[in-house]
């Protein structure tokens, strides 16, 4: 395993210079890595629709919440059986809870959207859901 010094510096620089010392097995755990820490990060953003978008602006909004990615929803699915059946690990029990939260934020924009829609079109939800297939893929909270 390579060394890698670190200091308080957090240049992009000299992250830069960390990240070149890694071997290519570390580099490429390290990107993958990065790739899913990116991608929760951007499942969190505080992202909000503003009442007044349009239509099209409001369903673009919900349908870009409905769901985890194809992995996360698997990686999910096997964690919560495994937390079903009393047998989840301490070390997979943050990753579980990450993406319970992850899901929780999706499910939140997406009702977010739903709820203009409801105000808007003066229907009920049920209906709107079932009309424009709005039903989270993974729902499960």
């Amino acid at each position: 395993m390579s060394t890698v010094e670190i200091t308080n510096e957090r240049s992009v620089e000299h992250l830069m210079n960390s990240v070149k010392q890694l071997s290519h097995i570390e580099l490429d755990k390290f990107s993958q890595k990065f790739a899913e820490w990116k991608q929760q990060q951007n499942h969190s953003a505080v992202e909000t629709i503003d009442p007044d978008a349009s239509d099209d602006e409001v369903m673009a909004y919900i349908k870009k919440n409905l769901k985890l990615t194809e992995k996360e929803n698997h990686r999910y699915w096997q964690l919560r059986r495994k937390s079903d059946d009393e047998i989840l690990t301490d070390d997979e029990l943050p990753e579980y809870q990450e993406l319970v939260r992850q899901l929780t934020i999706l499910n939140t924009k997406r009702l977010e959207g739903i709820a203009i829609l409801v105000h808007r079109w003066k229907k009920p939800a049920e209906e709107i859901i079932a009309k424009f297939g709005l039903k989270a893929g993974n729902d499960v909270l």
